[in-house]
């Protein structure tokens, strides 16, 4: 082979070289590695706004969460009514001792006042008060009832009865032209032996007066 016939072969092979090279596509970069994705962050209730992160404003048109009312004030409580003096009661020494109708009675004393005279068509005030001398249950201390008297109160009773603890009522009575000028007064009381009772006497006059009847009748 002589020397340009060589040099033909070299260079058509040369060429074949570039026109391959030429042929194929440029490598193409690696796609960058994807950042971690965001941990789930849980989803907001219905009609609650997200807040923004920190350090950055809400966008543009976001609706602003709307503030809380401010708790209203507790009604106004009105003052605890005031409680109505109730009628002073008489001392149990200054009120006198019912009459009993027997010896053997209910062991019960039964002490009286009245405030004034009953007069005809007159309400005056009758203070008792029941004292057992013994402990006892079911007392009961009831007027009986006479023609010409108006009671206003039902009787006293008391379920279980302690030994000089005085148990108080307090009466109106009215009396008429035809009525009695006293009191009929039944006081009983259960005890073990079994039901005890006794008839007292209260007359309708104050102490004043019922000192003078006495008075006179001593005379």
């Amino acid at each position: 082979m002589t020397t340009n016939n060589l040099r033909l072969v070299i260079g058509a092979s040369l060429l074949c070289l570039l026109m391959a090279a030429c042929d194929k596509a440029p490598p193409q970069p690696e796609p960058a590695a994807a950042p971690p994705a965001p941990a789930d962050t849980p989803a907001a209730p219905a009609g609650q706004d997200v807040p923004a992160p920190s350090g950055e404003a809400p966008p543009a048109g976001a609706a602003e969460p709307a503030p809380s009312p401010a708790p209203e004030p507790p009604p106004p409580t009105e003052p605890s009514p005031v409680p109505k003096p109730t009628a002073m009661e008489p001392p149990l020494d200054s009120m006198r001792v019912a009459m009993a109708s027997a010896k053997i009675s209910v062991p019960v004393d039964l002490r009286y006042q009245v405030d004034g005279d009953a007069m005809q068509g007159k309400p005056v005030t009758v203070h008792l008060a029941a004292v057992p001398r013994v402990a006892g249950a079911r007392l009961r201390v009831e007027l009986k009832h006479a023609p010409g008297l108006q009671v206003s109160e039902g009787p006293l009773e008391i379920q279980k009865a302690s030994a000089a603890t005085p148990y108080r009522q307090r009466l109106s009575v009215t009396r008429s032209g035809a009525g009695p000028d006293h009191l009929r007064v039944l006081v009983t009381m259960e005890m073990t032996e079994g039901m005890a009772f006794g008839y007292y006497t209260v007359p309708l006059a104050s102490g004043i007066t019922a000192q003078k009847q006495e008075s006179v009748k001593q005379r």
